[in-house]
């Protein structure tokens, strides 16, 4: 059974899997496939990986396949 995605809030904080890059939502919606479109910034430079804050990109989440990015936390 395939989980249902629902859009991130603007704001929300996520990070790349296995490396932990950050990055922020600025917007988020679900497409009429039903997969998760958002538009994320770059909240810091490693250069090393061509990350460049402030920059933008699309990140699209199929539902059922493994994410690349994963909403963070601070406590």
């Amino acid at each position: 059974m395939t989980a249902t995605l629902k859009p991130l809030a603007p704001g929300t904080e996520v990070a790349t899997i296995g490396t932990f890059y950050r990055a922020e939502v600025v917007s988020s919606e679900i497409t009429e496939r039903g997969s998760r479109k958002a538009v994320l910034r770059w909240t810091e430079d490693i250069p090393a990986a061509d990350v460049r804050k402030g920059e933008e990109f699309i990140w699209v989440q199929v539902p059922g396949r493994t994410p690349h990015f994963i909403v963070t936390a601070n406590n």
